[in-house]
């Protein structure tokens, strides 16, 4: 038994559906496959990993990058905002390099490649990386890997290897700061 279509759903031939859905689904769908395209080519594509800079990041690589690897704990962060900030740091393990005892560290100028790497930095251990410049620590200028111990803490047995290989001796375990390439020594804090 057919029920009666009312007279405004009669079509006035067969098929007439045909004529009207397929070329509106075909109009929608080249719509959106050009609006898909423009929009691809007018957007810029996603950087490539570290906004394109090739960082160093295999143990090899940095020992050879780096004069300076430490872990140590930060004691204050000096300047900061529009000055490059300078971290005070009290050296617990030489990694690479001969330094002892409190050590200033200034943070190179941010860059594509560079960032800063004390300027939010808070009271904690550290694996610092540092290169030396005229007889001052500073983070290196091209994609520093200074950061909390607790992200290095799984890394560190080739720097720890390389640090046994590399000790030359009582006398020179007993080096201050100074005495070990020139290095300035941090400034002793009031009341310390």
């Amino acid at each position: 038994m057919r029920e009666a279509i009312p007279s405004s759903f009669k079509t006035r031939r067969d098929r007439a559906d045909y004529l009207i859905v397929i070329p509106t689904r075909l109009r929608v769908a080249f719509t959106v496959a050009f609006l898909a395209a423009t929009s691809a080519l007018a957007s810029p594509a996603d950087p490539p990993p570290n906004g394109g800079c090739a960082c160093a990041t295999a143990p090899t690589q940095l020992l050879e990058q780096v004069d300076h690897i430490f872990i140590g704990d930060l004691v204050e962060v000096k300047g900061g905002g529009e000055d490059v900030g300078t971290a005070v740091i009290r050296v617990r393990e030489s990694l690479k390099g001969d330094l002892h005892g409190l050590v200033e560290v200034r943070d190179a100028l941010t860059t594509q490649c560079s960032w800063s790497v004390f300027e939010m930095a808070a009271p904690g251990r550290y694996v610092i990386f540092a290169n030396l410049d005229e007889g001052e620590l500073v983070t290196p200028a091209f994609c520093p890997q200074t950061q909390p111990l607790s992200g290095w803490q799984d890394r560190l047995a080739p720097f720890r290897a390389y640090a046994r290989a590399h000790r030359t001796g009582p006398a020179t375990a007993k080096a201050s700061p100074t005495a070990s390439g020139g290095l300035k020594p941090a400034s002793p804090k009031a009341g310390s």
